[in-house]
């Protein structure tokens, strides 16, 4: 009679063992069942649906304009650069180039109409004795031509009514007596008012020197 109870007591002890045993592994092993459905949990704010773009966007700022100076005058009122028509030069003097850019006219006109003009290389109304110097004397009349053989030429001594000087090694100007020139000179246009500008239209040949276009006459002195 002992014998069965042991052995029902020791079925018994079996049995209750081996039913602790599924719920030990199910609280270790088993997922949650929020693990079970959707995986690993995550963040509300990641499970919220994505937000539709922004279809009327603010517009960018415009940009502020640069400020401009008000006394800086428009492109268009800068003062144009002084232009001068140079003639062509073929040739020399005595050796030595001689491409003159404007006139002069330096002397009030004499009691027949005609001043000298001399011929430089420089661009202003200053006077030095070392430039190389074209003297033409000219009826001071608009359109009208004087024919330069008809002139007097220039000796050692004179630059006459027409002539050529140049600086000496004494810094003396020094006349031509090679340079005899024929062709024309025709007054373009005559004014007479102080720093105005005239224009001559050259015809010059004096051997292999030729002097051809037009010149600008800076009116230095009033002729009148």
């Amino acid at each position: 009679m002992r014998v069965a109870v042991c052995s029902s007591l020791i079925v018994l002890f079996a049995c209750g063992g081996a039913a602790q045993k599924p719920a030990e592994t199910s609280s270790s092993d088993e997922p949650s069942s929020s693990e079970s459905k959707g995986g690993s949990s995550k963040d509300p704010e990641d499970l919220a649906p994505p937000l539709a773009p922004d279809t009327n966007p603010s517009p960018a700022p415009a940009p502020k304009p640069k400020a401009v100076a008000a006394d800086a005058p428009p492109a268009d009122d800068a003062a144009p650069a002084v232009f001068h028509p140079t003639p062509s030069v073929t040739g020399a003097i005595d050796g030595k180039s001689f491409t003159p850019k404007v006139a002069r006219l330096l002397s009030p006109m004499a009691a027949d109409g005609r001043v000298a003009l001399s011929l430089i290389e420089g661009t202003t109304c200053d006077v030095a004795a070392s430039d190389p110097t074209m003297t033409i004397t000219v009826t001071w009349k608009k359109g009208y031509k004087t024919d330069l053989a008809s002139l007097k030429r220039a000796t050692k001594k004179s630059v006459n009514e027409v002539g050529f000087a140049r600086a000496n090694a004494a810094g003396k100007a020094q006349f031509s007596t090679t340079f005899k020139p024929t062709g024309t000179v025709q007054v373009v246009s005559a004014p007479t008012t102080k720093d105005a500008t005239g224009k001559l239209k050259l015809d010059v040949t004096a051997g292999e020197y030729i002097l051809a276009g037009d010149i600008d006459v800076l009116v230095c002195t009033s002729p009148q």
